[in-house]
């Protein structure tokens, strides 16, 4: 395996562990078929978008594509479908993919790199979109992102902003959560109501993985790692104390395709860069 694809490879990791472990999950706990199969599906096309796909490295065309990640955030809004005054969600033939886990991984991303005040614009045009949605979980999940970018790069305009999305997770949590569905929302819960090393254990590859990947040992730059460690970990925190979907673990291919595309945005390790 030439250098290049070895990088890609372990770039893979963070995604890979944990959906491989809610796989498990819901074929443990007799999801329907299909529900496998679209997280299974998702996970092969994730990562072979991380293996051999290619985001722009201009700084240009990856603020352009930010402030494009940011605009799609705000679709929902205009074409549903709804449901009970929520809007998050975006029509994809035979499945719905969330908003939220779906843009905001490559928009944090992105963000890590862009220059000051077009990091912060995205972000806050980020943040405004879910506060409209509304989706608390995925404004926490901007917070704590954008908190850190904010103590890595010293820029007060993105504490601004992850002051902003803080308080906009704060005032529309009630509003934001909706009737729990199962194998998406109360993961952990539902394993532990069987074995609470069962859920220890998924809970450790829902936030162990990616933390040591991105943020411990990183195979990604301090600051796209740091952010996206820090992204996941707000929606998981989210799903855990309220009815929110649990990224990679539970049902749903929108984070598991989110994190493919964050992944794949991110800069390569030193020695591989020439070929990126």
């Amino acid at each position: 395996m030439s250098a290049r694809l070895a990088d890609r490879w372990r770039l893979t990791l963070p995604l890979a562990l944990p959906t491989l472990g809610g796989l498990a999950y819901l074929a443990a706990f007799a999801a329907p078929a299909r529900l496998i199969a679209v997280n299974a599906g998702a996970l092969v096309l994730g990562m072979a978008w991380v293996m051999f796909g290619r985001m722009p490295q201009a700084s240009k065309a990856r603020i352009a594509l930010a402030a494009a990640a940011s605009g799609l955030l705000f679709l929902p809004l205009l074409t549903g479908p709804a449901l009970s005054g929520v809007a998050r969600w975006l029509p994809a033939g035979p499945i719905t993919l969330h908003s939220g886990p779906l843009l905001l991984p490559l928009i944090v991303v992105l963000a890590a790199r862009a220059p000051h005040v077009a990091a912060a614009a995205v972000l806050a045009a980020a943040t405004l979109a879910l506060a409209l949605q509304p989706d608390a979980a995925g404004l926490a999940a901007l917070a704590a992102a954008s908190a850190v970018l904010a103590v890595l790069r010293r820029q007060p305009g993105l504490a601004l902003v992850a002051l902003s999305a803080a308080l906009g997770a704060a005032m529309t949590f009630a509003a934001g959560a909706l009737e729990p569905q199962l194998y998406t929302e109360g993961v952990l819960a539902h394993v532990a109501g069987r074995s609470a090393a069962g859920a220890a254990a998924l809970g450790l590859l829902l936030l162990g993985a990616p933390l040591w990947w991105l943020a411990i040992r990183p195979v990604t730059p301090r600051a796209e790692g740091a952010a996206l460690a820090a992204l996941l970990t707000g929606l998981s925190a989210a799903a855990i104390i309220a009815p929110f979907p649990f990224p990679l673990i539970g049902y749903g291919a929108s984070p598991i395709i989110g994190m493919a595309l964050a992944l794949s945005a991110t800069e390569q390790p030193e020695r591989s860069r020439a070929f990126t």
